[in-house]
Protein backbone atom coordinates (compact mmCIF):
# COMPACT_ATOMS: atom_id res chain seq x y z
CA UNK A 1 0.00 0.00 0.00
CA UNK A 2 3.35 2.32 0.46
CA UNK A 3 3.68 2.63 -2.87
CA UNK A 4 -0.28 3.80 -3.40
CA UNK A 5 -0.30 6.85 -1.45
CA UNK A 6 -2.44 8.36 -4.03
CA UNK A 7 -4.80 5.82 -2.76
CA UNK A 8 -4.09 5.14 0.91
CA UNK A 9 -2.06 8.14 1.61
CA UNK A 10 0.95 7.63 4.34
CA UNK A 11 0.67 3.88 5.71
CA UNK A 12 2.52 2.15 8.78
CA UNK A 13 5.05 -0.13 7.56
CA UNK A 14 3.96 -3.46 6.29
CA UNK A 15 5.51 -5.25 9.43
CA UNK A 16 3.32 -2.93 11.91
CA UNK A 17 0.25 -3.20 9.76
CA UNK A 18 0.43 -7.09 9.55
CA UNK A 19 1.12 -7.04 13.26
CA UNK A 20 -2.16 -5.26 14.05
CA UNK A 21 -4.33 -7.03 11.53
CA UNK A 22 -3.33 -10.62 12.92
CA UNK A 23 -3.75 -9.03 16.49
CA UNK A 24 -6.83 -7.73 15.97
CA UNK A 25 -8.52 -9.63 13.24
CA UNK A 26 -11.76 -12.38 13.13
CA UNK A 27 -12.40 -14.29 9.86
CA UNK A 28 -15.68 -11.64 9.53
CA UNK A 29 -13.26 -8.27 10.27
CA UNK A 30 -10.53 -9.67 7.74
CA UNK A 31 -14.00 -10.23 4.85
CA UNK A 32 -15.04 -6.66 5.78
CA UNK A 33 -11.30 -5.88 4.92
CA UNK A 34 -11.31 -7.13 2.09
CA UNK A 35 -14.14 -5.38 0.91
CA UNK A 36 -13.51 -2.65 1.56
CA UNK A 37 -10.26 -2.70 -0.21
CA UNK A 38 -12.01 -4.24 -3.07
CA UNK A 39 -14.39 -1.11 -3.04
CA UNK A 40 -11.48 1.78 -2.55
CA UNK A 41 -9.56 -0.10 -5.45
CA UNK A 42 -12.46 -0.06 -7.69
CA UNK A 43 -13.36 3.92 -6.93
CA UNK A 44 -10.00 4.46 -7.76
CA UNK A 45 -9.58 2.91 -11.15
CA UNK A 46 -12.91 4.82 -12.01
CA UNK A 47 -11.21 8.35 -10.93
CA UNK A 48 -7.90 7.23 -12.55
CA UNK A 49 -7.57 4.52 -14.75
CA UNK A 50 -6.32 0.85 -13.41
CA UNK A 51 -2.90 0.12 -13.85
CA UNK A 52 -1.22 -0.98 -16.90
CA UNK A 53 1.03 -3.33 -15.24
CA UNK A 54 0.76 -5.29 -11.46
CA UNK A 55 4.46 -5.21 -9.97
CA UNK A 56 4.46 -8.35 -7.03
CA UNK A 57 7.06 -7.25 -4.71
CA UNK A 58 8.93 -10.30 -3.35
CA UNK A 59 11.55 -9.38 -1.11
CA UNK A 60 13.91 -12.27 0.63
CA UNK A 61 17.42 -11.55 1.59
CA UNK A 62 19.90 -14.54 2.18
CA UNK A 63 23.09 -13.94 4.58
CA UNK A 64 25.29 -16.35 5.18
CA UNK A 65 27.57 -15.71 7.81
CA UNK A 66 30.58 -17.90 8.72
CA UNK A 67 33.33 -17.41 11.40
CA UNK A 68 36.69 -18.70 12.31
CA UNK A 69 36.01 -17.55 15.77
CA UNK A 70 35.81 -20.44 18.32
Amino acid sequence: MRDQQALFGLVASDSTAFRVVDRVASEQLLERLREAHARARERFWKLHGAPTRLTIDVDATLITAHSQKE
